[in-house]
């Protein structure tokens, strides 16, 4: 090292408390929390903590053990229903939940998606939902019945943190468009959307919820029509 390269004091000289695994993973969540699980690297989580990048790697591993430390933290905070609620109620509960705390992180429900719901939090929702499911009468339908109602849950939550951080832009100019067509008599269905865009526009995050709610609901008939069937 150069006479002239920054020297940094290690942390018990410097009065500073030991880093440990459990800091590390904290300041990772708090940075999904402010950029998306997407939006941080290695080196910026050792820069909050003013280590070495190498010390993240050491306590934890690479930038892929870290997310899977995020994520399971993140639905280690979903509250799990009690297993005697009725089905319905039991999956309506997880996901508006689920919801309220996977949109703080953004990108997470992404990856329970695409990747799956495989950190160790996750383990006693599964097996807590499926049983629920088992108990209603869905026999061997009960796990895909689950992952049918959680991905159609949360496939709808990725996509707002998607269109929330990317294409902000983008959809403003899709309502406008909509909107221009609110009024005209000539095209009933341009004419119906473009009323909704005109809402959605006053209140996104209000007909967001709704939107979810709707999906929600006509999921669990789905599954109920297939129960009864």
């Amino acid at each position: 090292m150069s006479e002239s390269a920054p020297r940094r004091r290690s942390r018990a000289s410097a009065g500073l408390p030991p880093i440990t695994a459990e800091k590390i993973i904290d300041a990772a969540v708090e940075l999904t929390a402010e950029r998306g699980l997407d939006g941080w690297s290695i080196r910026q989580i050792a820069t909050k903590l003013d280590v070495w990048p190498g010390v993240v790697a050491h306590h934890v591993g690479d930038r892929e053990a870290v997310v899977m430390a995020v994520t399971d933290q993140v639905i280690g905070r979903i509250p799990v229903p009690d297993p005697d609620v009725p089905w319905r109620d039991w999956f309506s509960s997880l996901t508006f939940d689920g919801r309220a705390v996977l949109k703080q992180y953004p990108g997470v429900a992404r990856r329970l998606v695409v990747v799956g719901p495989n950190v160790p939090s996750a383990l006693p929702t599964i097996d807590t939902g499926i049983k629920v499911l088992l108990l209603a009468g869905f026999g061997d339908h009960a796990t895909e019945i689950y992952r049918y109602l959680l991905n159609s849950a949360f496939m709808l939550v990725a996509v707002e943190d998607d269109r929330d951080s990317f294409f902000p832009s983008a959809r403003a100019d899709m309502g406008r468009t909509m909107a221009a067509f609110a009024a005209d008599p000539t095209r009933p269905g341009l004419a119906a959307a473009g009323a909704q865009a005109v809402a959605r526009s006053e209140d996104a995050e209000a007909q967001d919820l709704a939107f979810f709610r709707l999906t929600v609901e006509r999921s669990l008939d789905g599954a109920e029509a297939l129960l009864k069937g």
